[in-house]
């Protein structure tokens, strides 16, 4: 960026309120911010700074900076013109074709975007560059117009001028300011705050303060998607932070749901996402992949990242600054930042107002989900095989599976041909609307049961696979009938024997019932987010 000067004016008597330029905002102040963002893209010897301040003037010097100090300088508004500076350029010594006008009170704008304004400035031979921000509004109109013309909604784009800064030509501001000039408007992807005020100051110390998180997340078909669900509920809670998802390529099913969202999303393939991950300069990874390696581990701590694991068992648990295992109650591994167990698992937002079951010595309804995937298929398995059970005792039967299900057409056909009650939902956002009617359920071992425990729904419990097998809070103690559908094919007569008992067993039921009345998982989310927020802290 040769030839261009960097201009800064920082005139105390033109403020917005008394010394808000050396205030920190943020822990820096408005002018130390400004002149560390000139720095960024241009030498200390084309920065100069105009003051009336003793106190800048020094801090200018301490920066190696130039500055114009003069006791009497005065401008009647906080914004100043390149042509309201440029008589005090006159008696300069630093050689410069272009004068960029940078405002100390727009502390948000970046470097990427001053050299960006100056790269198109200078391709399209402009004179003078303005930035601009177009804004989707509904204009007020004083004009008297019908009922039906003044109610109608009229989303016009108004394009509005920053004076966060500028790029004026010395030619232009040498001869030429009396003659018409058409600016080449400049438009930014955000608009700066312009501080103007102590509620401008308060958004922008919110903003400057925030840290950004980046979500590694998995869901296909064979792990599911309580991965997904728990770190969108973990993302809700701290949007006064940046958030973003990564998600590798055979994440299909995660990739589709986060593409719904408002967040920032990446998707890589499995061996660019490490890299990917360090590029994006989070201040916090939390890995939501099941085992993790240290080594993948060690690199993020290197890059100065800080690294939280979720439901991990890997190498890369014991090395992490928090690894959080709540569907494990006993340590399976050592480690003094692994914290376990289901004090620490926490609901979906939707729980949060569900209001959990008394216990009722007849059952109406049963429930059967086997999580977002169900790889196993194993609605399509126990349907017919307790559907003429229920249609003999009377029990309606509720059918939810979640959006990575596949065999949506071949179910909704089987169910047809059923003599029963069934009633089939096909990806909902309020299944706990669906618990508070059931009095028993037969579920997958995953996070589903942890909320069957906390509506007081007893129920029989089938492990996908392997890892599911781990998950050992759906006992009996806890209110859970576990069936090991390794002995297939004796567990279909399994199933079918503790659904009877579960129905007709009305003291063994309430056993279970009361077994589970106890829990409570309302409060764990905030103790997460707190563990979160207590690592952010020791970010600088």
């Amino acid at each position: 960026m040769n030839g261009l000067l960097v201009v800064i004016p920082a005139s105390k008597k033109s403020v917005a309120f008394p010394d808000d330029l050396v205030k920190k905002l943020a822990g820096v102040t408005l002018i130390q911010r400004a002149i560390t963002l000139a720095k960024s893209i241009v030498p200390d010897n084309q920065i100069m700074v105009m003051t009336d301040s003793e106190e800048i003037n020094l801090i200018c010097m301490r920066q190696g900076v130039v500055s114009y100090f003069d006791k009497e300088l005065c401008w009647l508004a906080q914004t100043v013109s390149a042509l309201e500076i440029m008589p005090y350029l006159n008696s300069c010594s630093i050689l410069w074709h272009d004068l960029m006008l940078l405002s100390p009170y727009a502390p948000l704008l970046r470097a990427a975007t001053l050299r960006a304004a100056f790269e198109r400035y200078c391709d399209a031979g402009a004179k003078l560059l303005l930035p601009v921000i177009c804004s989707h509004t509904n204009p007020y109109r004083q004009l008297p117009l019908s009922l039906k013309e003044r109610l109608k909604k009229r989303d016009e784009v108004l394009t509005i001028e920053s004076s966060s800064f500028s790029i004026t030509s010395r030619s232009i501001l040498e001869t030429e300011s009396e003659s018409k000039v058409r600016p080449l408007a400049f438009e930014l992807d955000e608009a700066p705050i312009e501080i103007r005020s102590y509620h401008d100051w308060w958004i922008c110390e919110k903003l400057l303060n925030r840290r950004r998180i980046v979500f590694r997340v998995i869901g296909h078909s064979a792990v599911g998607m309580g991965h997904i669900s728990r770190c969108l509920a973990l993302a809700h809670e701290i949007s006064d932070h940046e958030v973003y998802f990564v998600c590798d390529t055979e994440s299909f099913i995660a990739t589709t749901k986060l593409a719904g969202y408002d967040y920032w999303l990446g998707v890589y393939k499995p061996e660019a996402i490490e890299q990917a991950i360090i590029d994006l300069q989070p201040d916090i990874v939390v890995n939501d992949m099941l085992n993790t390696d240290a080594d993948y581990v060690f690199r993020l701590r290197d890059a100065g990242i800080i690294v939280v694991n979720l439901e991990d068992l890997g190498s890369g648990a014991r090395v992490a600054d928090l690894t959080i295992n709540d569907l494990y109650d006993d340590p399976l591994l050592s480690g003094e930042r692994i914290l376990w167990g289901h004090s620490w698992f926490f609901l979906r937002d939707e729980f949060q107002d569900a209001l959990p079951n008394t216990f009722q010595k007849r059952v109406n309804r049963l429930l059967i989900t086997f999580g977002g995937t169900d790889p196993s298929d194993f609605t399509r398995n126990v349907l017919p095989l307790v559907a003429p059970y229920c249609a003999e005792q009377g029990i309606a039967i509720d059918v939810v599976s979640g959006d990575g299900y596949s065999y949506k057409e071949e179910l909704q056909s089987l169910i047809a041909g059923l003599d029963a009650e069934v009633t089939y939902t096909h990806v909902t956002g309020v299944i706990s609307r669906i618990m508070e009617n059931a009095q028993l359920a037969i579920s997958s071992n995953g996070r589903t049961v942890y909320e069957l425990a906390h509506m007081n729904i007893p129920a029989v419990v089938l492990s996908h696979h392997d890892r599911e097998r781990t998950h050992l809070f759906a006992c009996e103690k806890n209110g859970f009938l576990p069936i090991d559908i390794a002995n297939r094919p004796e567990h279909d007569s399994q199933i079918l024997l503790a659904l009877k008992r579960l129905v007709e067993d009305v003291d063994f039921r309430h056993t279970l019932f009361n077994n589970m009345y106890h829990h409570d998982f309302l409060q764990n989310k905030h103790k997460v987010v707190g563990q979160i927020q207590n690592l952010l802290h020791r970010v600088s």
